[in-house]
């Protein structure tokens, strides 16, 4: 039987806890604050994985291997367990983040959803830009390490064509890729794709010309720091950079919550330098001058048209986009040269196409369902 006393020697333990739990969450705050640290994640999440007593969250599991590399890229392939199609799919993410937000989480992961469905999946992983990459150019990128990425899908799948999946920024460069060098692009899908830059958001107006001046800072600093491209990310939300926090000490008792929020910060703060020259284009091809978009774009001396995609075409938007607007996405069905096209939106954001709770129960089904229609079977024995 619990005595009066036993409850407020109780209630007391609580405080105690509580206050010493406040005191240092605040010395945490105090040292991010200190090192002017962009994010305080380094500073929290070990907070948060003392007090629930879960580990580094078990992001990119999906079984895989590395099968090609050029420089520090990577080509990654992953094997479904039972193939089913002939035609195998290649992802192509950006140069700014990881490209293993496709591979979250088990049971959130978009590639590990693919290969359940049966298909060949391969992805670039573009590793950690240096001195060399500095000064690769968008030639360089597309018609070297996307067109060997292709060659050895080709070869390893056995399929004379594939699926371009595109995603972000990583999205942009397959598109370029694919119009420049069409051959053995099936399909394509262009996931949270921006393509018209004069919708292209808040970024739109922090790289106009007037106040951004791209050729001074990759001369200053060659590839763009990895501080900087983040401090950019942290300033379209800077509140929610603090406020999340305040969520996750809240519900340290919902561990699929408090995984998947670490997961999200690893992801986020693995951040690598943006290769210099790709950049320099980048903007001003792109945001500045909207020539990707209008065909004005010039890659190793040939000028980007969409037009020259003629295969099928699906667009995926989702609705609460900051980084690549719907406008912006939506623009693509227009530009191409295909005559399938199928738009699919949904009501998450930029990063909640792979990531949301809705993706393997909403979004994905339908995104492998266009897939399955698209390729080629693969006939049994």
């Amino acid at each position: 039987m619990t005595t009066p006393f036993s409850r407020v020697k109780g209630a007391a333990r609580k405080l105690a806890d509580m206050a010493e739990g406040t005191a240092t969450i605040g010395a945490a705050w105090q040292r991010a604050l200190r090192d002017r640290a962009i994010s305080p994640t380094r500073y929290l999440a070990p907070l948060v994985k003392r007090a629930t007593g879960l580990g580094d969250p078990p992001v990119n599991s999906t079984p895989k291997r590395v099968v090609y590399a050029r420089g520090g890229m990577k080509l990654i392939r992953f094997e479904p367990a039972v193939r089913r199609f002939r035609t195998p799919i290649l992802f192509v993410y950006s140069l700014i983040n990881r490209y293993y937000i496709l591979d979250f989480l088990p049971g959130r992961s978009l590639i590990e959803f693919m290969t359940q469905q049966g298909f060949d999946v391969y992805a670039i992983d573009w590793g950690t830009p240096g001195a060399v990459e500095q000064d690769m150019t968008w030639d360089d990128l597309l018609g070297g390490f996307v067109e060997a990425a292709k060659r050895w899908v080709f070869k390893l799948s056995g399929a004379d064509d594939l699926t371009m999946y595109g995603y972000c920024m990583g999205g942009t460069m397959a598109l370029a890729a694919a119009a420049l060098h069409p051959n053995g692009v099936r399909n394509f899908v262009a996931q949270a794709t921006p393509v018209d830059f004069k919708h292209g958001g808040i970024f739109t107006t922090w790289t106009d010309p007037e106040f951004f001046d791209v050729d001074s800072m990759v001369d200053a600093y060659g590839n763009v720091p990895i501080d900087l491209m983040e401090s950019g990310f942290s300033m379209m939300a800077p509140v929610q950079r603090i406020s999340k926090w305040f969520e996750v000490f809240r519900r340290l008792d919902d561990r699929d919550f408090v995984t998947n929020f670490l997961a999200m910060e690893h992801w986020a703060a693995d951040n690598v330098p943006f290769p210099g020259e790709v950049y320099r284009q980048y903007i001003r091809d792109c945001y500045q001058e909207n020539n990707f978009f209008e065909g004005r774009m010039i890659v190793g001396g040939r000028r980007v048209d969409l037009r020259q995609i003629h295969g099928p075409l699906l667009v995926l938007v989702a609705d609460n986009d900051t980084i690549a607007p719907p406008p912006s996405s939506e623009a693509l069905l227009g530009a191409v040269g295909s005559t399938d096209k199928t738009l699919l939106r949904f009501p998450v954001g930029h990063i909640g196409l792979s990531t949301s709770s809705k993706g393997p129960r909403v979004i994905w089904p339908k995104i492998a369902g266009w897939l399955a229609e698209h390729s080629e079977p693969l006939s049994p024995g």
